[in-house]
């Protein structure tokens, strides 16, 4: 970019490269950056660094080939070096559907063109890639398309996938430091082991703005439904669980299958999985989502309980923590219904979320009960 090697080129002041490796070295111990020159000043950002094998200069697919070669752990999460913009919460995003399939690539999407320099590739493709070199293929979207990829939407306009590859586009872009509503602590977890560039699965912490205000009050202290048009999709997932405690036969009595009512667990996983699917019109500020995937399971505990896990995925502008807790709620309501007629002193307990991931506010995960 205009002579200078564009990892190098100025950007509020410092190089391109500094900006992205600062946003990723926190979630790694392996950050590889592949370069074909300048070493000296490369290495200063990076864990190790990496070239292409002939001096040809054949495009990024040498250097994804060199990154999959090199990577010690088993996923590489590939990112150009003129993309100063990325933030914590669309790696993780990345990271939270990639892992869902781990025998398939991931690509972004932004708007209706794919982007395939923002991926992640497994290890386990390290020999489909260099049996692809090998017979000539020099492109990573048509490499990532026949690995059967894929594909995280973002918004057209999402400004973390912009690509500052012109010197217009560079002044344009001026000076950017955290994404709008990203604190520091949020975009550096802790770091743990990691999987090539890929993120890990420190918890990060919610951001002030979630914990300073309401969102669901305007600043009238009305009740709002938060606008979410502007959000980016991203891929979001929740748990939450319930504890039924019930006299000791009653529980005999469900595991045995003698209830006069039938299958008591049948019966409540699927009230379970329906209460998620209505739950804006039982919690009256909740959108209207369109799940991906529920799952409601229940077992005993014990010689008294029966424990209810209910998880609910979407790829969304909003997350999915409500439906899991409704879930589980319900669940646990059905559990009590069917049974209460042998016994009425039956008990809802400790529900609660479990965990969730995505949104900007990052990853959350519940202490375990003493």
């Amino acid at each position: 970019m205009g002579g200078v090697d564009k990892g190098l080129v100025e950007f509020a002041g410092r190089p391109l490269i500094a900006t992205l490796s600062e946003r990723v070295q926190p979630l790694t111990d392996d950050l590889i950056i592949s370069c074909n020159r300048n070493a000296e000043n490369y290495a200063l950002w990076a864990d190790r660094l990496v070239s292409d094998d002939g001096d040809d200069f054949p495009g990024p697919l040498a250097g994804i080939r060199a990154g999959l070669a090199a990577m010690r752990h088993d996923w590489l999460l590939v990112l150009p070096c003129d993309a100063p913009h990325i933030d914590a919460d669309l790696l993780f995003s990345m990271r939270h559907q990639a892992v869902c399939e781990p025998q398939r690539p991931l690509l972004l999407r932004r708007g209706g063109q794919l982007e395939p320099l923002f991926c992640m590739i497994p290890r386990c493709l390290q020999g489909e890639l260099e049996r692809a070199w090998q017979a000539g293929e020099r492109s990573p979207l048509s490499f990532l398309l026949a690995a059967n990829a894929q594909v995280l939407g973002c918004a057209q306009d999402d400004p973390r996938l912009a690509n500052l590859n012109t010197l217009e586009a560079l002044v344009a872009a001026g000076p950017r430091g955290a994404m709008p509503g990203e604190s520091d602590e949020e975009s550096r977890p802790q770091q743990s082991d990691a999987t090539g560039l890929a993120p890990t699965t420190a918890a990060l912490q919610p951001s002030s703005a979630a914990t300073t205000g309401l969102t669901h009050l305007d600043a009238q202290g009305r009740a709002n439904m938060v606008d979410v048009t502007d959000k980016a999709t991203t891929a979001r997932q929740a748990s939450a669980e319930a504890l039924v405690r019930m006299q000791p036969q009653t529980l005999k009595l469900i595991v045995s299958g003698g209830h006069p009512k039938g299958d008591v667990f049948a019966v409540a996983r699927v009230a379970g999985i329906m209460a998620a699917k209505k739950t804006h019109e039982l919690i009256p500020l909740c959108h209207p989502l369109l799940l991906t995937g529920i799952r409601v399971e229940l077992e005993p505990q014990g010689e008294d309980a029966v424990h209810i896990v209910a998880r609910c995925k979407l790829a969304g502008q909003t997350g999915v923590e409500m439906e899991a807790l409704t879930a589980a709620s319900v669940a646990a309501l059905t559990l009590y219904d069917m049974c209460k007629a042998v016994d009425r002193g039956m008990t809802i307990e400790r529900v609660r979320l479990l965990e969730k991931s995505g949104g900007k506010s990052g990853d959350y995960r519940a202490e375990q009960p003493a």
